[in-house]
């Protein structure tokens, strides 16, 4: 369910924002609760409000803003406007070749920007997380965002403000690493301190991870999941302990559906077990296996 306007007051809050050359390196401190501003806030939900109406009437002008992820810190826009997309490259310092992902609020989202070809549950059991993931584009999709390729990666980051961000604006966000392109991510907003004066807004949601382990700032991992019953890891990113073990059931079971839907399969499997019979283990395991492959 969208949460734009009702419960964030978003139409009239964005219409009064300020123009963006009075907030350009403004910086905008996220109220936390007691594990930090990942999980919204405990008590200053007034202040988080705030914060988040500021942010979609900032985009609204074509602004790009600084932004906390589950990962390291990044920068978005509206990926809907072609003159943000513009904006966010020039901020990044960034090729026009080199693709931007889109961050969206909700898993039913990516249905409308994607073409979907895994099981909505695999989407449920890796979404929100520290995993991007690569499919068809939709003609929903703004055509100027990335448009040397029919591929989009999509990410809902583990994070309430980015997630909730997206909602009240009612499309997906442009999204990349917030630091000049070749330079190493960022885990706080004083990292990116440089790129202040180019932005229309920077969200303080304090220090992500360990800053002094380089691991913490691999982003996440990129999955291609673009062909149907395969996917290639594009990019290892943030350690994620159920990732490849959901990729790779669903993988398999896919590859059992395939084997299932040849000529006399359950046919030859049932003899190859029946011969088998009174056999050793092993050898029952075997025959599977061989007919299996």
């Amino acid at each position: 369910m969208r949460l734009a306007g009702r419960l964030y007051g978003g139409v009239s809050a964005m219409a009064c924002q300020p123009p963006l050359r009075d907030l350009a390196g403004k910086v905008m401190k996220l109220p936390g609760g007691s594990s930090g501003c990942r999980n919204g806030p405990d008590k200053d939900v007034k202040g988080w409000k705030e914060i988040l109406n500021t942010s979609a009437g900032v985009l609204q002008q074509s602004g790009v803003i600084g932004v906390p992820t589950d990962t390291i810190y990044g920068i978005a826009c509206l990926a809907q406007s072609s003159q943000s997309i513009s904006n966010i490259y020039n901020v990044k310092g960034r090729n026009g070749t080199k693709p931007l992902a889109i961050c969206v609020g909700a898993i039913e989202d990516i249905y409308r920007y994607c073409q979907v070809n895994v099981p909505d549950q695999l989407l449920r059991d890796l979404l929100p997380g520290p995993v991007t993931l690569v499919m068809e584009r939709s003609e929903e999709l703004n055509k100027e965002l990335n448009p040397y390729t029919s591929l989009v990666g999509v990410r809902i980051p583990d994070h309430a403000f980015i997630r909730q961000l997206a909602q009240i604006c009612s499309e997906p966000l442009a999204l990349t690493s917030a630091n000049i392109s070749t330079q190493p991510s960022t885990l706080s907003v004083e990292e990116f301190r440089d790129l202040w004066p180019t932005l229309s807004l920077v969200v303080d949601g304090g220090p992500i991870g360990d800053l002094s382990s380089p691991e913490s700032r691999l982003g996440s991992t990129v999955v291609d999941i673009s062909v149907p019953g395969k996917f290639t890891v594009i990019r290892p990113g943030w350690p994620e302990n159920n990732l490849y073990t959901n990729l790779g059931w669903w993988q398999s079971a896919n590859r059992c559906r395939e084997r299932s839907e040849r000529p006399g399969y359950f046919l030859g499997l049932s003899t190859a077990l029946q011969n088998a019979v009174d056999k050793p283990l092993m050898a029952v395991a075997s025959a599977y296996r061989q007919n299996m492959g």
